[in-house]
């Protein structure tokens, strides 16, 4: 690898500019090595700390969560030291000095349990304690209320995590309104998210790739109700462990379960109102007893909306740049959907180190929808010419089925494991569609023949996956993390496209139908060793990942194959000099490939003018970031990063100004360098107001080739979500949120500021175990697109918009209980140890 960076440094095309970047990487990655050589090399001549471990459960044998486990000297039973034992009833206590010493264990609701003494020495450092039995107190805590709150954000070294039920505002919303919401993120009017100012986001679901186009995710995000979600994870820097796909990072979508021992759950259900109705109901439910397991939640939700598409083309002259005729284009949506979700698995506790795991997941997405629109044609002196009427039908059918099997085994006490998934998923799509586009002239009289076109758009992708990691703790806080990962994705795609001809009166097969078959394997191996020291830390990881793709359309017998190997390392340095303060500097190096549905060369109409098509001929594109954060107390997270993209996949409009028709698709255009700040803050301001604040300021540059014309833009950009929730007595709450969007450079396009204001309130009634909330979205209507274009013969407005203000009423209920008997105390704000022993499982 080295050699090859030399050879090409010597050679004369490469620029100064990029011989100083080359050589500053060969250094960087020279600086690593050195830094983890004199990490580790004083580990070698360590002696030996003397480690207690056990594994507590109650007397019906289930473990007992957060638990505090005392370390006591025997001679005086003085305290030496203590820790928490995690979710399974499992603690240890490291560097422990030699002596006698004897263990005591308290938990609320349990009588103490104090264990013999036992001996830590050069010869018996390593202390396997027995299972430790705890029995039930008989004095019972009566009329006691529990409180747990998790904050909105926690602001994590390696991630940021949204709690998604902290959020009143989030009450009868979907999966998509949330993801709007979050900070640094947004969504533009297709659907495409980016993460602070970055595309290439990979959208996880319990950690789980979705492979799903823009379109389709976007379908089910919307269709996915809010209240089925536990949590959010937004990682602009993955490890090594996590695929090396996405250029911005990952965005981990966690939906609920639960591992509380005994019977409980939870249902939901909400009403909401915009210019449409709609509504969004669940229900989740948990039965733990012994050594089983059992856990489902499910949903189904109605929406029926609107949009509103205004789209105004210039065209021009590309000798004398006159205007030669104008297209006015207005299109109204309306559209009805049902969808019906459910998830359902079983833990298995084999032993207190071996877990095995099934889950079942399946989506249905049913709806249809009704267009009418129309284009006036103007000359280049705004006389009308024509108009163009469009008039589309669509019926939609979306569902997915998969199915899990996890497996987890602790190979020693010491923390070695072993974790196995194995998941098979199905996506099968339907969307017959019609388009009926009659033409006008300036005294509605029609212009020859309607152009009718039906259409049948079936697509199945069948996905499967294996992964199996494993986990080492080495001597003095070191550990190592090594893993393999193959997948195998095969997609079908089937247009078939008919006209009807008014000659023959009848139906005639289309020049664009088409098949299209897509096949991607990808293999890979990782690694990542760390250590952890007083203040400092570090982590290296290095990823490699095999990719053999294949492409075929049927119709002409074109195919493609692509085959290449990558390396994504990953780094990781942090220091925190005092309690207050962390510092982490990251180097990421990450791949983005093409969406599957983004290379199927289909078209799909808004009218017979305007259209969007796939590109089969897409190249993947690569990123290397670079971000340097501080983290303040738990409560401030600010980062500054800078990133590089090359062979950029982005959105195109491409005119053919002769048969005045535009075209929508994916092209890989241009290097992009984005530089960029952000800060997210959390803080209960006092005993009622707690205020959770985030902004970003960015500036893209692009720097490119789009239609055969240069690109050179750059523009700097913010955005800022505030959250302001407020807790009274008797049980009342309310929340006041906004979000603002400067104006944004999307490739070629300017978007217009958007934003938008959310207020709710909240009760609890029936002892606590049940909440009503009553939120509006959106309040004062300013969440909606609108941009312009301006670059070589384009010269376009569009303006988007859509059912976004809604009011909606919710009510949940919690029932059952949890035998598990651990308690947290009340509290109104978080550190970040105290949430770490709160959760709802994985």
């Amino acid at each position: 690898m080295k050699s090859k960076i030399l050879n090409l440094l010597s050679k004369p095309h490469v620029t100064f500019r990029y011989r100083l970047i080359i050589t500053a990487m060969i250094k960087f990655y020279a600086l690593i090595v050195l830094l983890f050589i004199i990490f580790t090399f004083p580990c070698i001549a360590q002696s030996k700390k003397g480690r207690v471990e056990g594994y507590i459960k109650s007397t019906d044998g289930s473990p007992i969560n957060a638990a505090t486990i005392s370390l006591l000297r025997a001679k005086d039973s003085a305290l030496a030291k203590a820790v928490i034992a995690d979710k399974t009833g499992n603690f240890e206590i490291e560097n422990v000095a030699d002596g006698n010493y004897l263990v005591k264990i308290t938990a609320v609701g349990y009588s103490p349990y104090l264990s013999n003494p036992f001996i830590i020495s050069d010869a018996n450092y390593n202390v396997s304690l027995s299972t430790l039995t705890v029995r039930k107190s008989d004095k019972q805590l009566e009329n006691v209320q529990v409180t747990v709150k998790r904050p909105l954000i926690e602001n994590r070294i390696d991630k940021l995590v949204l709690n998604v039920e902290a959020a009143i505002s989030n009450a009868g919303s979907t999966a998509m309104d949330v993801l709007e919401k979050s900070p640094g993120v947004s969504v533009d009017r297709d659907g495409n998210i980016t993460l602070k100012g970055k595309q290439g986001v990979i959208i996880l679901m319990d950690g789980k790739p979705t492979y799903l186009s823009v379109a389709d995710l976007t379908t089910l995000l919307r269709n996915t109700p809010a209240n089925q979600l536990d949590q959010i994870e937004i990682m602009t820097q993955p490890s090594a462990k996590y695929d090396a796909s996405g250029n911005s990072g990952i965005i981990n979508i966690k939906t609920k379960k639960n591992q509380q021992s005994g019977f409980n759950g939870s249902i939901s259900l909400s009403y909401v109102q915009g210019v449409y109705p709609k509504t969004n109901n669940s229900f989740t439910i948990n039965s733990r007893k012994g050594k089983v397991n059992l856990f489902a939640n499910a949903g189904v939700s109605y929406n029926e909306g609107f949009s509103k598409f205004y789209l105004t083309r210039n065209f021009h002259d590309k000798n004398t740049a006159a205007l030669t005729s104008v297209f006015d284009q207005e299109t109204s949506f309306s559209n009805i959907s049902k969808s019906g979700t459910f998830k359902g698995g079983i833990d298995f506790f084999a032993s207190k180190k071996t877990t095995f795991g099934i889950v079942a997941n399946t989506n249905n997405i049913t709806g249809h929808g009704t267009g009418v629109g129309s284009a006036n044609i103007y000359n280049g002196t705004g006389i009308l010419t024509s108009v163009n009427v469009a008039e589309s039908r669509s019926n939609f059918d979306w569902a997915s089925y998969s199915g899990n099997f996890n497996f987890r085994h602790l190979i020693d006490t010491a923390g070695t494991e072993i974790t196995a998934d194995f998941d098979l998923i199905k996506y099968s799509k339907t969307n017959p569609s019609d388009n009926d586009n009659y033409t006008y002239d300036s005294h509605n009289n029609l212009i020859g023949y309607p152009y009718l076109l039906r259409g049948e758009l079936p697509s199945d992708i069948t996905i499967s996956t294996g992964k199996i990691d494993y986990v080492h703790p080495l001597k003095n806080k070191m550990k190592l993390e090594a893993g393999v990962k193959a997948s195998w994705v095969e997609t079908v795609n089937d247009a078939q496209y008919n006209y009807y001809d008014f000659p023959s009166a009848s139906l005639k097969i289309d020049g664009r139908t088409n098949n299209f078959e897509y096949s991607e394997n990808i293999t890979a191996v990782y690694v990542n060793t760390s250590r952890q020291m007083k203040k400092w830390s570090l982590q290296l990881g290095l990823r490699l990942e095999n990719t053999i793709a294949q492409g075929k359309q049927l119709v002409n017998n074109q195919t493609f194959e692509k085959k290449y190997i990558q390396l994504f390392p990953t780094a990781y340095f942090s220091h925190t000099p005092n309690k207050k303060n962390t510092y982490v500097l990251s180097y990421g190096r990450r791949i983005d490939r093409p969406n599957y549905q983004d290379m199927n060369p289909f078209q799909y109409f808004l009218d017979q003018y305007t259209y969007k098509e796939g590109n089969p001929f897409l190249t993947p594109q690569f990123t290397h970031n670079i971000e340097i954060s501080q983290n303040y107390k738990g409560i401030l997270n600010s980062a500054v990063n800078y990133t590089r993209t090359t062979d950029l996949i982005s959105d195109v409009f491409v005119q053919n100004d002769s048969a005045r028709t535009t075209v929508y698709t994916k092209q890989n255009i241009a290097t992009r360098r984005n530089i960029g700040l952000s800060m997210n803050y959390n803080k209960a301001l006092n005993k009622i107001w707690n205020l959770t604040f985030s902004a970003n300021v960015y500036n893209n540059y692009f720097n490119g080739i789009i239609n055969k014309a240069h690109l050179s833009l750059d523009y700097t950009t913010f955005q800022v979500n505030a959250t302001n929730q407020f807790k009274f007595n008797k049980g009342w709450s309310a929340e006041m949120s906004g979000l603002y969007n400067y104006k944004t450079l999307q490739s070629i396009s300017i978007t217009q500021p958007n934003g938008m204001i959310n207020l709710g309130a909240a009760k609890q009634i029936w002892k606590n175990k049940a909440t009503l909330r009553l939120t509006v979205r959106d309040l004062f209507y300013t969440m909606y697109y609108n941009s312009y274009t301006k670059f070589d013969n384009m010269d376009m407005k569009t303006k988007i918009k859509w059912d976004n203000r809604q009011a909606a009423l919710s009510f949940t209920y919690r029932f059952g209980k949890n035998t598990n008997a651990v308690p947290q105390r009340k509290r109104t704000s978080a550190s970040q140890e105290e949430q770490n022993r709160v959760g709802t499982g994985n």
